[in-house]
């Protein structure tokens, strides 16, 4: 009996820790906060950083007054997809491209992004 509590107490703290380690390793980083002093063209340009099990799963622009059209280039471009895949640490040494003809709204994406990238880094611990 003792040696079945002692299998079974071994086996619920094993679940345990398997499960905090998942879910250290999913999480998002939002930027309203950390970039609220990038501006692009007319404002903040914040994103969300989704990470999961330790790699970036998507990289969504949130709702900013940047002009329609010109931010249309920017989500069309790579900026959003070029990190998908690679780790936090991976995504980090990726240099990305600004946009041209949105500039300066793909220059204050890019910033988020890299202020997003260091907040997962420490997450991602």
């Amino acid at each position: 009996m003792k040696r079945f509590f002692i299998l079974f107490l071994c086996a619920v703290l094993c679940l345990n820790a398997s499960a905090e380690s998942k879910k250290a390793k999913s999480f998002v980083v939002n930027t309203e906060k950390l970039g609220k002093e990038v501006m692009g063209y007319a404002g903040t340009t914040p994103v969300e950083i989704y990470v999961v099990d330790g790699k970036i799963d998507k990289i969504v622009a949130l709702p900013n007054a940047e002009t329609p059209s010109f931010f249309q280039r920017v989500k069309e471009s790579s900026i959003f997809t070029a990190l998908t895949g690679k780790t936090v640490k991976e995504a980090s040494e990726v240099k990305l491209d600004a946009v041209s003809g949105a500039t300066f709204s793909s220059k204050a994406v890019i910033e988020n992004i890299r202020l997003g990238l260091k907040e997962a880094a420490k997450k991602a611990k």
